[in-house]
C-alpha cells in the first residue's frame, strides 16, 4: 500500500487544524487534488507544489491570519489556530457555508441506503434536486449513454421554476458531435459560456437559447472504467463562472450516481 508523503500529508493535517474536514475538502479543491493522488504522492510529487501555492488561500479564509504558509511547508505551530475556526470576513464566511452544504448535502444522500439500494429512479430524483437547490441552477438533469454510444437519453431533468421531473428526451452524437468528445475525454466540462464554448456551442441554436441556458456545467459518469452517462447543471440567464468547489460537488454527485448503477447491475447479475 502506498503510504501518503510526509509534507503531503501535514499540509492536510494543517487544514484539519484549521477547519476539520470542510478545510480539508477546500485544499484539495484550491489544489485540484484528489483523494487518491494525495495517497499516492510522495514527497517530491507536483501534488507538493500545488498544496504549497494553495495553502496561503486556505489560511487566509480559514485562520483569518493572512499569513502565508512557509517555503518548506505549512506554517508553524504558533500561527496555528485552534480546531473549527473558520476565516473572518465576508469570503471565508461564504466558503465555509457553500462546503457544509456540500458535505451537508452528500451526507444526507449516502444516509440514505435505500437510494442506491432499491430505487434508482428515486436516486436520480434526489440527485438532480440536490444540484439544482445547492448549486443555484435553474435545470439540473442525468443522462445515460446507449449501448452503441452514438445518443444519450435523459433519465431524469428537475426544473426548479415549476419543480417538475421529466426525462425521455434523447441527444444524438450525429447532432453533437464535439460535446460527445469531450464527455469521453474530460472529468468536466465547465463552459461558463456555453454558446461560445466549443465543447457546448453545438446546443446553441437548437437546444441553449430556446432555453434560455447561457452556463453549463457537465460531469461524466463513468462505471468500469467506461462512460456510461453525465449529469448535466444548466444556469439560466446572465453568464455564469464555474469554481472548483462548485466542479468538485458535480463530481462527487456524479460518482453516487455511478454507486447506484454499480448496485443496480449487481443486483441484475
Amino acid at each position: 500500500m502506498t503510504i501518503m508523503g510526509r509534507r503531503t500529508r501535514d499540509f492536510f493535517e494543517e487544514a484539519d487544524r484549521l477547519g476539520g474536514l470542510v478545510a480539508r475538502m477546500r485544499l484539495a479543491s484550491l489544489a485540484q487534488v484528489t483523494s487518491t493522488e494525495a495517497a499516492a504522492a510522495d514527497d517530491n510529487s507536483p501534488v507538493v507544489e500545488r498544496l504549497l501555492k494553495a495553502m496561503p488561500t486556505l489560511l487566509k479564509e480559514f485562520a483569518g491570519s493572512g499569513k502565508p504558509s512557509s517555503p518548506s511547508g505549512p506554517a508553524p505551530a504558533s500561527a496555528r489556530t485552534s480546531p473549527g475556526v473558520v476565516a473572518a470576513g465576508p469570503r471565508g464566511d461564504e466558503t465555509t457555508r457553500t462546503l457544509r452544504a456540500y458535505l451537508t448535502t452528500m451526507v444526507d444522500l449516502i444516509s440514505q441506503r435505500d437510494l442506491v439500494i432499491d430505487d434508482l429512479t428515486s436516486t436520480l430524483r434526489r440527485i438532480t434536486e440536490a444540484a439544482s437547490s445547492v448549486l443555484e441552477v435553474q435545470r439540473a438533469s442525468v443522462w445515460f449513454l446507449n449501448h452503441p454510444g452514438d445518443r444519450i437519453e435523459c433519465g431524469d431533468l428537475y426544473e426548479a421554476s415549476s419543480g417538475a421531473h421529466s426525462s425521455g428526451v434523447e441527444l444524438l452524437e450525429r447532432d453533437f458531435a464535439p460535446y460527445f468528445v469531450a464527455l469521453r475525454r474530460e472529468r468536466t466540462i465547465a463552459a461558463n459560456d456555453a454558446h461560445k464554448d466549443p465543447r457546448t456551442s453545438c446546443f446553441s441554436e437548437s437546444y441553449l437559447a430556446p432555453l434560455g441556458i447561457k452556463s453549463m456545467l457537465d460531469v461524466p459518469i463513468w462505471v468500469g472504467g467506461k462512460m456510461v452517462g453525465v449529469i448535466c447543471c444548466e444556469h439560466v440567464g446572465s453568464s455564469r463562472t464555474w469554481n472548483a468547489d462548485e466542479e468538485t460537488f458535480a463530481y462527487l454527485l456524479s460518482n453516487f450516481v455511478a454507486l447506484a448503477l454499480e448496485r443496480k447491475k449487481l443486483e441484475n447479475g
